[in-house]
């Protein structure tokens, strides 16, 4: 099906705009995907770029779809008592640096699928970093109000002080890119980036040398894929848990049928949050596929959702297990291109400004992936050399007799599965329209309480108490409550259509 245009949506304008430059050229999705992701890494430096790594979800106009993993991986240094007893080394410094992927797995979308050079896809977000992008990004903003002590933590490390403390141009990441777009991606695994950053880890105390640039591969995996509706669901496989349990918890949904179908009311909404629950309570249970055997089959079978359904049904008291639940960083961005093809790509250095440490003279900041790891040894994700850790992103498509019909994904830890699947639901139960489905209000467990955003009427939230006494109202519109983007297509006109999360600066272009 040839659709009437093409769509980028991003956290920032400027990568939607960039991405959308690409598609108008005549290049694909994912050539404008590569030129989307490296502007995100200029424009909203605190939440990904080419110290970090990533997923991404593509589907080819041929039928063809494939789950890239691009993820950090564990250095060949590491164990799995490095972090025991609980010290920040694990999301601060050089210890919490693992080997970057987003480089790998851009080279790796380029060969496959790309139309484009890489040294004219990296051109928009070269200029960007020597003119600044303004003080218009959330990047910055964390910046002014020291969120999460993001301040605190650049300030430790001289080199990313003098980057990004009262600056808005990254001249030394815009010569990064420029010699990347002369030599290609690759060179990033080899030469002088790998011979400056793994000396001045070293330098530091870190683990991550050249032999684990070197031994750095992309997976290419099987998407995690359900019936839902009438829908076919398409998301990440572990490492991520995010496809996995997102499925699930859509299982159960329908197993429970219209019980939940009526937006902000306290049954309906009591039982979206025991259904959060019971996905999120299955994440401890997921890692690195090659190193554990991960419960994709039992969760995503009938019998796993009727039991849970069941569970719900009867159940009279929320649960009081623990959820484990992080800051988060993170960025997500969907491409439609006009033949059909789409890339849903989630992609992070890890908490706000990863680990804080940039490498001297190449403006590169570095992830802390390292801390998305289990701390105690003899879990699915602890720490192992060349393990990947798992996560929690989830780009997702939901497919229409093989056309994407919704591509979306989301930013936030584990709110990234929680808002992925409230838009799911928002969409296709409560036939909201995507802007309004985006910025409806969210619940989000913790498991010491639940989380409700303002925005539901005050009946709906007492009521809500009585059932969940440690409820917590947090504002409206909180950046706690994820960032999603999204696309979605109205089949029988072929128009495209997109909105970006209000939570975030973000920006659906069409091309």
């Amino acid at each position: 099906m040839k659709l009437a245009h093409g769509i980028v949506v991003s956290a920032h304008r400027l990568a939607s705009e960039a991405g959308a430059t690409v598609l108008r050229k005549g290049g694909n999705a994912f050539d404008a995907a590569v030129a989307t992701s490296l502007m995100l890494g200029v424009a909203e430096p605190a939440f990904s770029g080419i110290g970090g790594g990533g997923f991404a979800l593509l589907h080819s106009h041929s039928g063809e779809n494939l789950a890239l993993d691009y993820r950090e991986v564990a250095p060949l240094g590491s164990s799995a008592s490095m972090f025991v007893g609980g010290s920040e080394s694990n999301s601060v410094g050089p210890l919490a640096v693992a080997t970057p992927g987003l480089l790998a797995g851009q080279a790796r979308i380029l060969e496959e699928f790309g139309t484009m050079k890489f040294r004219d896809l990296a051109d928009p977000a070269i200029k960007a970093a020597r003119s600044g992008v303004g003080r218009e990004s959330l990047s910055r903003r964390m910046l002014v109000d020291n969120t999460a002590g993001v301040v605190d933590k650049i300030r430790r490390f001289k080199t990313s002080a003098d980057v990004f403390l009262g600056r808005s141009k990254l001249p030394l990441l815009a010569g990064t890119l420029a010699g990347l777009a002369q030599r290609g991606p690759g060179h990033f695994y080899q030469g002088e980036i790998l011979a400056k950053t793994s000396r001045h880890l070293k330098s530091l105390g870190g683990l991550l040398c050249e032999d684990d640039f070197a031994k750095y591969k992309v997976k290419d995996r099987r998407p995690v894929q359900c019936v839902y509706r009438d829908y076919e669901l398409l998301s990440m496989p572990p490492p991520s848990a995010g496809g996995t349990l997102l499925a699930y918890g859509l299982k159960i949904m329908e197993e429970l049928e219209g019980r939940a179908k009526t937006h902000g009311d306290t049954v309906a909404l009591n039982i979206r949050a025991a259904v959060l629950e019971a996905m999120l309570r299955e994440k401890p249970n997921f890692g690195d596929p090659e190193f554990v055997d991960v419960p994709v089959k039992a969760l995503l079978s009938g019998a796993s959702a009727r039991k849970k359904a069941d569970e719900i049904r009867s159940r009279a008291e929320p649960p009081t297990h623990s959820l484990a639940t992080g800051p988060g960083s993170t960025s997500h961005f969907c491409v439609v291109d006009g033949l059909g093809n789409a890339v849903a790509a989630t992609e992070t250095i890890e908490c706000f400004y990863g680990s804080g440490v940039t490498v001297p003279g190449l403006g590169i900041i570095l992830n802390d992936e390292m801390h998305d790891f289990d701390t105690d040894a003899g879990k699915p994700n602890s720490v192992e050399p060349l393990k990947r850790p798992a996560s929690s992103m989830t780009p997702t498509m939901m497919l229409k007799d093989g056309i994407p019909f919704l591509v979306l994904g989301g930013a936030g830890s584990e709110r990234i599965i929680s808002s992925v699947f409230q838009v799911i639901d928002n969409v296709i139960e409560r036939k909201m329209s995507l802007p309004r489905a985006l910025a409806a209000p969210r619940v989000h467990p913790t498991g010491e309480g639940l989380m409700v955003e303002g925005g539901f009427s005050r009946t709906t939230v007492a009521g809500l108490k009585k059932l969940r006494p440690q409820l917590k109202v947090r504002k409206r519109r909180d950046l706690y409550f994820g960032g999603v983007q999204a696309a979605i297509l109205d089949v029988r006109s072929g128009k495209l259509s997109g909105a970006a999360d209000p939570r975030r600066l973000g920006a659906a272009v069409l091309a």
